[in-house]
């Protein structure tokens, strides 16, 4: 038995129980934590993908995605940990628009890669992930339907990790009690 993925079905389970008895604390850290994805995502376009080929039009818009990702980024983690709670709401609208704009900037920016002849097949996990947050941030902006859909998430997240831990039960050897 793998003590990790027991551990990775309790948390699961955990994250889940949040979900379903506190959604809006569920979304306030969705928010913050999104925030700090872009940071690190801008730092990364920045640092790392803007100079993976020399063309002059794909370095300009990885630099205007790398920072527009920092500015979002900040703005998420900073402004709602000091402003009211209506602030959470917009934020998960302006997170939402930056997503749909990321994941277009990163379609074209991937377009240029695969036209240099390097691999791409990274990139897509990136554009669909992005897309599909997107839309879940602006599901959840909906108060009721939002708070309704995190709370399914939620018991289907708590399904999952007791999936996790019963089947690492069910699949454990007598001699495996290592990680």
């Amino acid at each position: 038995m793998r003590k990790s993925f027991i551990g990775i079905g309790i948390l699961l389970s955990v994250v889940g129980l949040l979900m379903l008895f506190s959604p809006d604390a569920w979304i306030k850290a969705v928010v913050i934590i999104v925030g700090i994805a872009a940071i690190l995502n801008g730092i990364f376009n920045l640092f790392q993908l803007r100079n993976m080929i020399l063309d002059r039009s794909y370095k300009r818009t990885i630099l205007i995605r790398g920072i527009i990702s920092i500015i979002i980024g900040l703005i998420a983690v900073i402004m709602p940990l000091t402003v009211a709670a209506s602030i959470w709401a917009i934020m998960l609208y302006i997170l939402a628009g930056y997503l749909i704009i990321s994941s277009i900037l990163e379609l074209y920016a991937t377009i240029k890669i695969k036209n240099s002849g390097l691999d791409t097949k990274p990139f897509y996990g990136e554009i669909i992930g992005s897309t599909v947050l997107a839309i879940v941030l602006l599901l959840m902006s909906t108060k009721g339907f939002g708070l309704i859909l995190i709370r399914i998430l939620g018991i289907l997240v708590i399904l999952f990790g007791i999936g996790i831990i019963f089947w690492e039960y069910k699949n454990k050897k007598k001699s495996d009690f290592q990680d």
